[in-house]
């Protein structure tokens, strides 16, 4: 299956994926393409309630495990739901996060053995891999300064504190130094043009082969 067209966004909290993928989104519908544009968890109905469960700071006895086979769990849903009919269709796929962000929360943040949880993606995402990881680079002391600014209540995952994000940050790291072929890092401090423009450059270089 070709996965050229299946572009994820992965990086901290409040690092600017969503505002990126809207850009991405827009950029590609005015050129002619059909985009769908997925966030995770979610994307189907079912995904959707299991976010609903991941996200509520009452769970607050939610086990590591049990975080990482619902996240899992909403994954296979979308992967079979949604990614695989759309490729088959030659849509570009926009992820706002996929299966690294579960290495990274949950392998590196949560502390999980790596192995179970790189056999447990590989399950969860039929072995299925974007063409591209735009990963915005952004640190973790800077989180709770934009969460601020935004003004929006912190969910489950993000009370979670500056020791563990900074646990997720260097499991990104580590992520895009094993996947140089696919990860693209971009400093989010960037303005949002200039993000937005080496998204737009990197992603015609990797689907066209010009530049």
């Amino acid at each position: 299956m070709n996965t050229q067209r299946f572009i994820s966004f992965e990086g901290l909290d409040y690092s600017g994926k969503s505002t990126q993928i809207r850009l991405l989104e827009k950029y590609l519908t005015d050129r002619g393409y059909q985009v769908f544009t997925i966030r995770e968890p979610g994307g189907t109905t079912i995904s959707e309630k299991i976010r609903d469960i991941l996200l509520d700071k009452t769970h607050i006895n939610m086990t590591d495990r049990c975080e990482l086979f619902l996240y899992s769990a909403a994954r296979v849903q979308l992967v079979k739901e949604k990614i695989i009919p759309l490729l088959q269709k030659d849509y570009f796929i926009l992820a706002d996060r996929y299966v690294d962000s579960t290495t990274a929360y949950q392998g590196f943040g949560r502390g999980l053995d790596l192995n179970m949880v790189e056999q447990i993606n590989q399950a969860a995402t039929f072995g299925i891999l974007p063409g591209t990881t735009f990963y915005l680079r952004f640190a973790p002391e800077q989180i709770a300064r934009r969460m601020q600014k935004s003004g929006r209540e912190s969910d489950r995952l993000e009370s979670a504190g500056n020791a563990f994000y900074r646990k997720v940050f260097q499991g990104y790291e580590i992520l895009a130094e094993k996947n140089k072929d696919r990860f693209c890092v971009i400093d989010a401090n960037l303005s949002i043009e200039q993000i937005h423009h080496i998204v737009v450059k990197n992603l015609i270089q990797r689907t066209t082969g010009k530049p």
